[in-house]
Order: structure tokens, then sequence, then C-alpha cells
């Protein structure tokens, strides 16, 4: 091979990889910054369930609310209200409230509301944890130490965390908001009502427990899942969060865990009605107010028993002035108090999203790439466009269809996107290398092949299979005779002259009938029919040659004669066989030829014609597939090599017609 096509392909090998690896890398920052979160809220909300638990009732603060009870802040018996009315009367079976109470207000109305709330049992309330040190200043936490000693030995849960020391550490929060101790006293539960959006804003995941001061607290839905299974406690790894006692309904939570702690995603549903916007039956706080106030009245009821019996009500705020809005998957503007509900909801039917491992995705990726550049590399560009976007539609189809119905989260974007990356390493592979092995190959043959032979072979490089084969071929041997006596009588300058002009006249025909030229011997010349690219009329192609050559040596003697020059005359020998035809050399310098008895029968039959006294001898084997377009005559039967079975020669007079 030559060495400067060596550094040629090693060159653009190496400009490939690095262009390969700069592309991949720029898709996958790409697709995990800005496209993968947007696919994954798709695919969410596109197969979420119409099946959110019927147990779980909101009570919703919502605009008619503030219309019906009075602007807001509302008196805080106004809170205690509800409560009662949800436990004494509906017989609710807990209330969780998505709020804080962190400070005092009126006097008068504090003290009743305290007083009321220290005789209901089934209120999980608020808290809220921060990671900035000083995010919280509390002046009404008279004895912030009693309060932390409250709040460990009564909300706290006991969790045995396996995560290594820096996974703890990152997850460490360092700011409370509590609660009033009076609330503290007088609440059943307590838990984080915290939302972790994602860079771009959106909630998708929620963390089970929170790690404030060497204790772990349990999130409001966690907090409720304690109230239903009070002896529960649980172990925590970067992978997930499970109950010890796997009993009647164990919670085994998937978890993702980062630098900036663990977090399961949060399984989305779906209305099962259309015309409801949010998935769980809501009730306007108002109603419960005004039934609580009829009850007490001797009237009717506007919200029965038998709408809240044994329910796990949460109560929050939808109105549109209080702004308690989040952006999910699911919705731009989602009251936080259905987050919390669908997280309550995650955990009471042990349903949670899980995301693949590092070692899934990675898996997947290759995959689908390794597939992408086969199909590329191994199929014509139509085709393997064609297949390759098939191959996408597929993959999308199955995380649309299986994955994420299945609440597998796979990677949705990245995968496509390295189809197509691996569509252009491949077309730029084909390009910068198979343009490569043609320049070779042309470089080689343009010589000796006619342009539409060289344009077939172009095309398809590989159908040519210029490393070597046995094929069906039929060789042309032709020779000058008598030009070695002749070329010592005259200078050489003349020498080169005729042969110039004699090569320059027959080329051309031996191109129009698809011979190969394969080398020149002197005054000889080794033609090649069939060969590299098949052709199955190649012993016609070569005798047609053959007598058109002849023609043409004779227009060349009465031009010579005109001219004093010496007068020429030719011999040629065919014949057709299967040969040995290819590159033969080595790496440094080789070539296209043939070799065989094929070829060594058209050599001895060139010699024979000064025997014979005749011009064109074809072998037996040519005569059998050409007799219908000439006239012969047989000359003899020759042996061609020793000890081989002779063979009958023919003399081609002429075409016929």
């Amino acid at each position: 091979m030559n060495p400067r096509y060596k550094f040629g392909n090693i060159y653009n090998v190496i400009v490939l990889i690095i262009f390969s690896f700069i592309l991949f890398w720029s898709a996958y920052n790409l697709s995990k910054n800005f496209l993968e979160d947007k696919a994954y809220d798709f695919l969410v909300k596109i197969t979420a369930k119409t099946n959110p638990s019927k147990d779980i009732i909101v009570v919703a603060i919502d605009d008619q609310s503030i219309n019906k009870i009075g602007r807001w802040p509302w008196k805080r018996t106004n809170y205690t209200d509800i409560f009662e009315y949800l436990e004494n009367y509906g017989q609710a079976k807990i209330i969780a409230f998505d709020s804080i109470i962190s400070s005092y207000g009126n006097k008068n109305d504090d003290e009743e509301f305290f007083k009321r709330l220290s005789k209901i049992d089934k209120v999980v309330s608020g808290i809220f944890f921060s990671k900035q040190k000083a995010f919280f200043i509390n002046s009404d936490n008279i004895n912030p130490e009693e309060t932390e000693k409250v709040f460990k030995e009564k909300f706290s849960t006991q969790v045995n965390d396996k995560r290594n020391a820096g996974f703890i550490t990152n997850s460490e929060y360092y700011n409370s908001s509590y609660t009033l101790n009076e609330v503290a006293d007088s609440v059943s539960g307590l838990g984080s009502v915290l939302s972790n959006p994602d860079t771009d804003g959106v909630i998708r995941k929620a963390e089970p427990v929170f790690y404030y001061k060497n204790v772990y607290y349990p999130s409001l839905a966690l907090a409720v899942f304690n109230k239903l299974y009070p002896h529960s406690q649980y172990k925590l790894s970067e992978k997930y969060f499970a109950s010890d006692d796997y009993g009647k309904n164990p919670v085994d939570i998937p978890l993702y865990s980062d630098k900036s702690g663990s977090f399961s995603y949060i399984k989305w549903y779906k209305a099962s009605d259309k015309s409801n916007v949010y998935p769980y039956k809501t009730i306007s706080a108002y109603k419960i107010i005004d039934s609580y106030n009829n009850l007490k009245s001797g009237k009717h009821s506007i919200i029965t028993k038998e709408d809240l019996k044994d329910k796990i009500v949460i109560i929050g705020v939808t109105a549109t002035a209080l702004k308690d809005v989040k952006s999910t998957p699911v919705a731009a503007d989602y009251p936080g108090v259905y987050i919390q509900a669908t997280i309550i909801d995650n955990f009471l039917n042990n349903e949670f999203i899980k995301m693949p491992s590092k070692a899934v995705k990675l898996l997947v990726i290759s995959i689908i790439t390794v597939l992408t550049v086969l199909i590329v590399l191994t199929l014509p560009a139509l085709y393997s466009a064609i297949l390759s976007i098939i191959l996408a539609l597929s993959y999308f189809s199955f995380c649309l269809f299986v994955a994420y119905p299945k609440n597998y989260a796979l990677d949705a974007i990245t995968p496509i996107i390295f189809i197509f990356c691996s569509m252009l390493i491949g077309y730029g592979y084909n390009y910068f290398i198979e343009n490569r092995r043609k320049s070779e190959i042309k470089n080689l043959i343009a010589k000796y092949v006619s342009k539409d032979i060289l344009d077939v072979i172009l095309s398809d490089v590989d159908s040519a299979k210029l490393g070597g084969k046995h094929a069906d071929i039929s060789v042309l041997f032709a020779d000058i005779r008598n030009f070695t006596t002749i070329s010592d009588t005259i200078e050489p300058e003349e020498v080169s002259s005729i042969l110039n002009e004699y090569f320059g006249e027959i080329i051309p025909i031996i191109f129009d009938y698809k011979g190969t030229v394969n080398k020149f011997i002197g005054d000889a010349i080794l033609v090649i029919f069939g060969a590299p690219v098949e052709n199955s009329e190649h012993p016609k192609m070569a005798v047609k040659c053959a007598v058109e050559m002849l023609e043409k040596s004779k227009e060349l003697q009465e031009k010579w004669l005109k001219e004093n020059k010496p007068l020429i005359d030719i011999g040629i020998g065919i014949s057709s066989g299967i040969a040995f035809v290819g590159n033969i050399g080595s790496d440094e310098r080789h070539e296209y030829s043939a070799i065989g008895n094929t070829v060594n029968t058209a050599n001895r039959l060139e010699s024979f014609n000064k025997l014979y006294k005749t011009n064109i001898l074809i072998s037996e084997q040519t005569y059998g597939r050409v007799k219908d377009i000439i006239e012969t005559e047989e000359v003899d039967s020759v042996c061609i090599a020793q000890n081989s079975e002779p063979i009958k020669i023919y003399e081609v007079k002429s075409l016929i017609n």
C-alpha cells in the first residue's frame, strides 16, 4: 500500500474520531440539559393513568371559598371548623394540612384555635426545611431548644441510613420553619411540605425524608403513611427507601441520589372524568365550613358523612390570588395541594416512576449507536436512512407504549439523537474512507479500462472485488510481428513514435469493447474481457475487438507506407475460460492482473500465428461461444503445454454481417 495512502487513511480516521467525540459529547449535553426533561414531561403526561386513589379527597381553599368566607388570611378558627367537621362528623381517616402555622396572630383567635385544635386527633400539619442556614427567623419561637426537643421526640422517623457519608452530607438541611409549640403539642403528625423543583422550575421528584440536625423527619406523605402504619421503620440507601416490615402495605421507593439529596420521581395521574381538571375529588373549603355551621344550627349539611368517611383529606390552597401553584409535567400551573395528594397516593399504592441506572442508559445508547453505524455502513444510503428513521421511531414508540406505562422512564431523546449522530458519522466514514478507496482504485486502473467500466467500478467498489477472485473471462494477446528486428534498423525516437501511434489507435478500440488493458510487454499487449466488471458477452467482445484491431493496423500500414515508415503486421490470440483476476503484488507496488491457463493459452495462440500464417487465432472454448457471429476455419489441434490434451484452434476470417 502506498505510504501516502496509509497516512491519508490514518489522518481521516483520527479526524473522524475527534469529530465523533465532539459531536456525541455536544449531543449528549444538549439532550441532557435542554431536551430530555421536556420529553420526560410529555411522556409522563400522555401516559398518566386515570386511576387515582378514590380514598383521597382535596379540600380546596379556592376562589369561591375566598369570595364566600372573606379575604385572606382567614381567622384560624375557620381551620378548626374544617378540622372538627372532617374528624367528628365526616369521620375522615386522616386530615393532612398542606400549610405551616409558624407565627401568632390575633390573641383571642389563637387561644380559641389552640384550645379546639388540642381536641382533634387526626391532623397532620406541615413543616418547612431549608438548606440556607439563615432562611427562617421565627421571633415567636421563645424557646427554640425546647421546640427542637419536642420535634425530635414526637415527629422524627426511625431511618437506617445506609448511604455513604457524602450523600448524607449533601442531603442535610440547616434550617427549619418548625411550627408553634401549641400546634406541635396538638397535631398528631408533622411532615415537610417542601417541593424541590429542577433547574427549569418543574417539580418532578420529591424527598421521602429530610435529614436535619442528625435526625430524620418525614415528608407530609410519609407522615400520613406513618399514621396509617405507626410501627413502620425504614431503611435508606442511594437507590431506595423502603420499610423494614414488608407487611400488608409495604413501601419500596426507588431513589436517585445526587449532590442535592435522594429523591423519588413522582408518578402522576389524570382525572378519570374528563370534565374535572384535577385527578382527585375536590370540595371547596367554604362548603365544609357552611356544612359545619348548618349542622350546629340544626340544618342539613351540604357535604355528607358518606363523602368523607374513612377518606384521607388534604387541605390546601388553590385560589388564584394566593399563588400556591407549581410547574409540573402534567400542568404548568398545578396547585401544591394536588402535588401533596399525588405523593401520598404514590405511598399508599407503592407506585413510583423508576429511572434507569447509568449503566442501563449507557447500554441502550451503545446498542442503538452500534446498530445505526452497522446499518449505515452495510446498506445503501437511502435504505440505511429509512431503516435508521424506523429504528428511531421504534425506540420512541417503545418508550411511549411500553416503558412509561410500566413506570419505567427511559431517556427518550438521547438515544434518538445518537441515532442521527451515528448516521452522520457513518455517512462521514463512507465519504472519507470510501472516497479514499475509490481514489486508490481509480489511480490503479484508470489507464487500463474505459471510462464506462471505471464508472461502474467506482459506483460499487465492493462488487468489483479487486482483492482477487476466479472469474470467467476472455484474454486477448496481441503482438507486432518481427518488431524487434524492425527496431534495430531505425532510430529509437522513431520506434517510440510508431509504438505510441499504434497503441494510441488500438487502445480506444479495446475500451469500446469493454476490455481491460492488463499490461504492455514491449510491443505486445495483454487485454482482459469480463473483469473486473462481469460481462457475459466477453468472448464476442474479444473477437470483435480483435477484428477491428486488425483492420486498424491495416489502415496504419497504408498511412506509414506513404510516410516511408516500416510496415508492421500483428498477430492476435484469444482464449476464454476460468482464470484468477485481481490485485497482485506487494503493499508498496501492485497491479490488476490475470493468471491461469486461459492467459497462457492466449499467449501461445498468438505465437502460433507465425507458424500458420494467420492473424487471429481463437481457442476451442472461445469458438464454441462465438461461432454464430464469425466466419472461421479450423486450423489444427495443438497441445498448449507439455503433456496437455490437444485443443482445436480456429482462424477468424471475418465477422458475419
